[in-house]
């Protein structure tokens, strides 16, 4: 899941954040799959690697940092597969197995943006998701 081009220290320090240990295993946990995560299984992922309240920092660092995205209808969170593309992230997300796919289209940020500026509204970022059946699961 990891961009092919960069490995985590590289991916993280190109974010700004320090390459430590826990965070490249918060990296390494959120690669396994493309299911999201919540706070707690990443915790007990890691193996005690660092406390739950550090997973919620990191985490939320790592949000600012665009490398990861917080599902919203479930909390949890997913590796951006594309951090290096700046512009609207949006889920595809099976309701059956849980897998998520992270699409980016600029399209769909303008005509949020152009809804937002309708009702008087600045957004400060955009995350769609839509739910539905994966291929495998239809």
């Amino acid at each position: 899941m990891l961009h092919a081009m960069q490995d985590s220290p590289s991916l993280l320090r190109s974010r700004g954040l320090r390459a430590t240990e826990p965070r490249k295993q918060v990296i390494a946990a959120l690669s396994c799959g493309s299911v999201p995560r919540s706070p707690q299984e990443i915790f007990e992922a890691v193996e005690g690697a660092v406390n739950l309240v550090t997973v919620y920092r990191m985490l939320e660092d790592m949000e600012k940092a665009g490398l990861v995205h917080r599902h919203h209808p479930t909390g949890k969170f997913v590796l951006c597969p594309m951090p290096e593309q700046k512009g609207h992230h949006g889920f595809l997300h099976c309701v059956r197995c849980g897998k998520t796919e992270e699409f980016m289209e600029p399209a769909l940020c303008k005509i949020e943006n152009t809804i937002a500026k309708r009702a008087g509204f600045t957004p400060v970022s955009h995350l769609s998701a839509i739910d539905g059946h994966c291929a495998a699961c239809r």
